[in-house]
């Protein structure tokens, strides 16, 4: 009875959401999408520290598993969760600060064979921060998976840049596996824009990262790229639109076609995407939590 109480207040925020928010159209139809089917609900976040789930993205090591972290003003942590909405295990991340951490990525990284998770603080508000940084670390290796362990993180590695137009807030952070470049999305502009972090990223300098694309999008607060480097999410505060890649061609040019719309139920302040490893679809999460709304880990099946 307590679950059907929280899903009827879920079900009317978003009502309400969708009343209120016209910055783009609501596709229709979506239950008759050719890839995905609609959401089915997988579990509610137990895990009542995780108040802002701001970035998801699945563990390479740890398949069924995924690492979440909140919005800004937590502590430099980030939470690994299984498919029940359980936390198995939170890890520090030693001598990192959280200002505005907006998205979270694993992929391969510089040491062959290797999984690693990439942590955006891109978030900037008032566009006042003319440096951003990505913060890249190996996947812990686990004995096992015990609920609410704490974690040290080994050595955080900072990967530092700014814009080469000016301040920009931003939510998304992409990995694409076949080269292990880096892209950024800006959230807010009318037509937001793409930035590329090249590989291999510098520790030592500050990157000034270039535009490579311009999309007819706004709002923009989440993003992810399969794990073969050829599928494409973005998601905005109402909608997610869906790029397939071709062999010839860069993120930067896949995004400049037409995109298609998925099945999105919509969330309380949905604010994290990100495929599963083995291609069977994409997960969401709703930023929002509180003693009325806890937030739901939400999983789109493909056909």
């Amino acid at each position: 009875m307590e679950e059907m109480r929280m899903f009827a207040i879920n079900l009317l925020l978003m009502m309400v959401l969708v009343s209120c928010n016209k910055t783009e159209p609501t596709p229709e139809n979506r239950n008759q999408h050719r890839l995905f089917y609609d959401e089915e609900v997988l579990a509610q976040l137990k895990d009542r520290r995780i108040d802002e789930a701001s970035g998801i993205a699945e563990s390479l090591r740890y398949p069924g598993h995924f690492w979440v972290h909140n919005d800004s003003g937590d502590e430099a942590r980030i939470f690994l969760i299984n498919r029940q909405g359980e936390t198995v295990v939170t890890l520090i991340l030693q001598g990192i600060t959280h200002r505005d951490w907006e998205d979270i990525a694993t992929g391969q990284g510089v040491e062959q064979g290797e999984s690693y998770i990439y942590v955006g603080e891109i978030g900037d508000n008032s566009a006042q921060h003319t440096y951003k940084n990505i913060y890249r670390l190996k996947e812990p290796v686990l004995v096992n998976l015990n609920k609410g362990q704490n974690v040290l993180s080994e050595k955080v590695e900072t990967i530092t840049f700014r814009y080469i137009d000016g301040n920009r807030n931003a939510e998304t952070l992409m990995i694409d596996s076949q080269t292990k470049d880096i892209y950024i999305v800006s959230k807010r502009e009318e037509r937001v824009q793409v930035y590329l972090l090249e590989y291999p990223q510098t520790l030592t300098d500050t990157l000034v990262v270039p535009v490579v694309q311009t999309l007819p999008y706004t709002r923009v607060t989440a993003g992810d790229i399969s794990a073969d480097g050829t599928e494409i999410l973005l998601k905005t505060l109402n909608s997610i639109y869906y790029w397939k890649r071709n062999s010839t061609e860069t993120i930067s040019d896949a995004l400049g076609r037409q995109a298609e719309y998925l099945p999105y139920f919509l969330e309380p302040q949905g604010e994290a995407i990100a495929w599963l490893k083995d291609g069977s679809g994409y997960i969401t999460v709703s930023e929002m939590s509180n003693a009325n709304v806890i937030p739901i880990l939400y999983f789109y099946r493909r056909k």
